[in-house]
């Protein structure tokens, strides 16, 4: 108990420290070029949206370097740091690479092959979800922790690109709730996955707080613009009638 006492109130100093050099760290780091997602690069235009959607401008921008937000941030960070567990970290690294089986494995991990119009139902949209979540990424250009402040944060794993909002977040939450209308019994284990992973990027450091839970509030805003699509809405239809899903 004394040694969590004794980290906890270093990391406070830390954070305290970090608030007078955050401005000469950002400034370097600024020039960096991100290095492109794994999966590729953004498609060049969505699937169902268009992207020009209002929505999407004001979505509430990244916190700004050195405001209330962005110090919890990184305390919760640093936090989190020295007392993730061996399980929370093999967590984290299950579900580094973003897939949309990380979500349609609660409902059956032969889910790709035992519903396929639904998977590529899945697959459409998440075109979406990359192409607006790249957008605001690239509209905000929050550095990942770990590069913001790398003489504090350690990460289990690098990534590329920007943090804010988080696209394991939004993606995942998409998902999550596109299969809660084929699968309502499953709804909150869906959601519930999205948050435990949701939740790993924080522990590995690759994300802060903020990230995640705006990431989460757009993929809930994507999914309501998706429902206001006649062609997402008949192609939905389509799916759960070939593959035999009762349709919410």
């Amino acid at each position: 108990m004394k040694n969590r006492l004794n980290a906890i109130l270093c990391i406070l100093g830390l954070v305290s420290c970090s608030c007078s050099f955050a401005m000469a760290e950002q400034a370097p780091q600024q020039s960096m070029n991100p290095a492109a997602s794994p999966s590729g690069s953004p498609p060049e235009k969505p699937y169902y949206l268009t992207g020009n959607e209002n929505v999407w401008q004001n979505f509430p921008p990244k916190p700004a370097l050195g405001s209330p937000t962005d110090q919890t941030d990184l305390l919760i960070t640093l936090s989190l740091q020295v007392s993730r567990t061996e399980d929370q970290k093999n967590e984290a690294f299950r579900d580094k690479n973003y897939s949309i089986k990380l979500v349609t494995d609660v409902i059956d991990a032969n889910f790709e092959t035992k519903y396929p119009n639904t998977f590529k139902l899945l697959t459409n949209a998440d075109i979406d979800s990359y192409f607006i979540n790249t957008m605001i990424k690239k509209a905000n250009g929050r550095l990942r922790p770990y590069v913001q402040h790398p003489t504090l944060v350690v990460p289990l794993f690098v990534v590329g690109n920007f943090s804010y909002p988080s696209g394991h977040a939004s993606g995942l939450e998409l998902q999550a709730r596109i299969l809660g209308q084929l699968f309502p019994t499953q709804s909150d284990a869906l959601l519930k996955r999205v948050r435990q992973i949701a939740d790993g990027r924080v522990v590995a450091g690759v994300h802060y707080t903020s990230d995640t839970e705006a990431g989460l509030a757009l993929g809930d805003l994507l999914f309501a613009q998706l429902e206001t699509k006649t062609e997402f809405q008949k192609d939905l239809t389509a799916a759960a009638t070939k593959d035999q899903l009762p349709l919410k």
